[in-house]
């Protein structure tokens, strides 16, 4: 029964706090472009008992449209780089076995983690109200979010899905004519999470891989089992008009408990540069 209302309020939330779209006249619109560096660490018991590091190129997207007393924005962003182990780096295994043709033994050497190694791809819908009409200072919502991780650990693949739903907040720091600093906070509820199972290769022979997977990984958590803090403030400045030039630093801290003794924690930083036009 939980599952299944979870579910439904997965379905309804984008519907719901889209409805209030139509209540508000339109203000101004904005597409933010970002690009930066990400420094991602991992640590995942149930795949290896290694603490693997990603240093990372980060690519983001921004679009928002501002009202009276509302603001919603859509957010895409994408990382790719090299993901390693912090206690050994780089490394190259070796698999012997015998030829095929002539029985001798023979071997094979390749990259346990290549250059590029690492991916973390999310997708966000926002949707904030002004807790006072006509100002910016403190805004509250929601947020639909789904985050994708992939990465090589060892000689294997390790990954991540993670849907949720969670409450955000915005707060302008700092704002005048030409500067902006504001602070947004978000803490998931409800999530819907796909992690990898011990093994590659579940054994449910009536299903397909990806079913197999899927049954075996995937789960729903609230609060007890899965945390997560994401953190993003940002400065921008007005270089003409509705342009301007920004930094940015993002943080983020996940725990996730859904195995006895096998946590997966993981935690990234990011600063990028932005232009808003």
């Amino acid at each position: 029964m939980l599952k299944r209302n979870i579910i439904i309020v997965f379905i309804l939330f984008p519907s719901i706090i889209c409805c209030g779209q139509t209540q508000d006249t339109v203000k101004t619109k904005s597409w933010t472009l970002e690009a930066g560096y990400q420094n991602y660490r991992l640590f995942d018991k149930n795949m290896s008992p290694l603490v693997y590091v990603a240093n990372n190129g980060y690519l983001g997207f921004l679009l928002e449209q501002e009202k009276t007393t509302k603001v919603w924005n859509v957010d895409a962003s994408i990382s790719i780089g090299s993901n390693q182990s912090k206690r050994f780096g780089q490394r190259e295994a070796v698999i012997d076995e015998a030829s095929s043709i002539t029985g001798e033994p023979d071997s094979a050497v390749y990259n346990i983690n290549p250059a590029f190694s690492f991916l973390e791809a999310n997708l966000a819908y926002s949707y904030y109200w002004k807790l006072k009409p006509g100002k910016t200072k403190i805004l509250i919502g929601g947020q639909v979010k789904d985050a994708f991780l992939y990465s090589g650990l060892g000689g294997e693949s390790w990954y991540f899905n993670q849907l949720s739903i969670m409450p955000i907040c915005r707060i302008n720091i700092f704002d005048n004519k030409t500067s902006e600093v504001a602070a947004n906070l978000s803490i998931p509820f409800f999530s819907y999470l796909f992690r990898q199972p011990f093994t590659l290769d579940p054994s449910l022979p009536v299903n397909s891989f990806f079913g197999a997977n899927l049954k075996t990984g995937s789960h729903i958590s609230s609060l007890n089992e899965f945390q997560q803090v994401n953190l993003k403030l940002n400065y921008r400045y007005l270089i003409a008009k509705e342009k301007a030039i920004g930094l940015s630093y993002k943080f983020m801290w996940m725990n996730y408990a859904n195995i006895p003794d096998r946590n997966l924690r993981t935690y990234l930083n990011t600063i990028a540069v932005s232009y808003t036009f």
